[in-house]
């Protein structure tokens, strides 16, 4: 495929959903994300393990999720509609489409399998993808091209809010993460309200004694603070732990960048909580401290 000016490559991507068995008739049933891809192209990823994609073969590389599923580098997969042969001959680490483990094949097999036909494809399907990835130079300008061309251009983060769910999973988790968030802030100010509240009498005679408001206000938010930052340590680290030992056996995923945003997030909505609680603070009088019944 020629690259026109301001496109370093441009290159034919496949992409199908189908269903495979192992080892023929009778074998594991399957659900294989299919991405055809054009060997040693840039769209190709490296094997960890075994042999690249090769033109014209039926060769494959499968994902984690795949092996997790008792595949293994040389089984067969009979696959599609017209039970198409897929031989595993390598793997490419953890990588899944819409909740199904990714298999990258050569293109002339990924069209065999969306089009169901065996043996050699005819021309009009020969030419035939899903879509066009491309390698752009600097300041390439893709909305003239789509306007002149009638195509549409995506970039990575569009392409994936494109794919089946994305975009509503995303927003469903990114709901859930904000509720969570506000209901932290929420019972960690309850906590400490009711930490305020039975420190009262202290403080009130701490005022009786000539202690200013601010230098209270001061001594309870960094009192607050070590409470926090102590807390969402061993929290955090009880979470990665706990991630840890489901990352591989569930759809979940450990991010430094997230878990880090996470633990700051809670200890800074965790001091607005603390905050607000111990505004009852500045409303305690000094003589209450006095003559009170303790």
């Amino acid at each position: 495929m020629a690259a026109r000016p301001g496109v370093r490559k441009a290159e034919p991507l496949g992409q199908e959903l189908v269903h495979a068995q192992l080892g023929g008739e009778g074998g594991k049933q399957l659900d294989l994300a299919v991405f055809g891809v054009e060997p040693g192209g840039f769209l190709a990823p490296a094997p960890l393990s075994g042999k690249p994609l090769a033109e014209g073969a039926d060769g494959v590389l499968v994902s984690d999720e795949i092996l997790r599923e008792g595949v293994k580098v040389g089984d067969r997969l009979s696959a599609g509609r017209a039970g198409t042969e897929l031989t595993v001959v390598g793997t490419i680490g953890s990588a899944s489409f819409g909740h199904v483990g990714v298999v990258y094949a050569p293109l002339g097999l990924w069209q065999r399998l969306h089009y169901g036909l065996p043996g050699d494809l005819p021309e009009a399907a020969a030419g035939q993808a899903t879509a066009v990835a491309l390698q752009l130079g600097d300041g390439v300008d893709t909305a003239a091209a789509d306007q002149r061309l009638g195509t549409q251009v995506l970039d990575k983060t569009a392409t994936f809010a494109a794919s089946p769910g994305y975009t509503a999973e995303s927003s469903t988790m990114t709901l859930i993460r904000g509720f969570l968030y506000a209901i932290s802030a929420l019972v960690v100010g309850s906590f400490f309200t009711v930490w305020t509240i039975q420190r009262r009498h202290e403080i009130a005679l701490l005022k009786a004694i000539g202690a200013s408001t601010g230098y209270i206000l001061r001594d309870a938010l960094t009192q607050a603070a070590a409470v926090l930052l102590a807390a969402t340590a061993a929290g955090t680290a009880v979470g990665l732990a706990l991630g840890g030992a489901m990352n591989g056996s569930a759809p979940f995923s450990l991010q430094a960048d997230q878990v880090a945003l996470a633990a700051v997030l809670l200890i800074v909505l965790g001091l607005a909580g603390a905050a607000a609680a111990i505004r009852r603070i500045t409303k305690v009088q000094a003589l209450s401290a006095l003559g009170a019944n303790r």
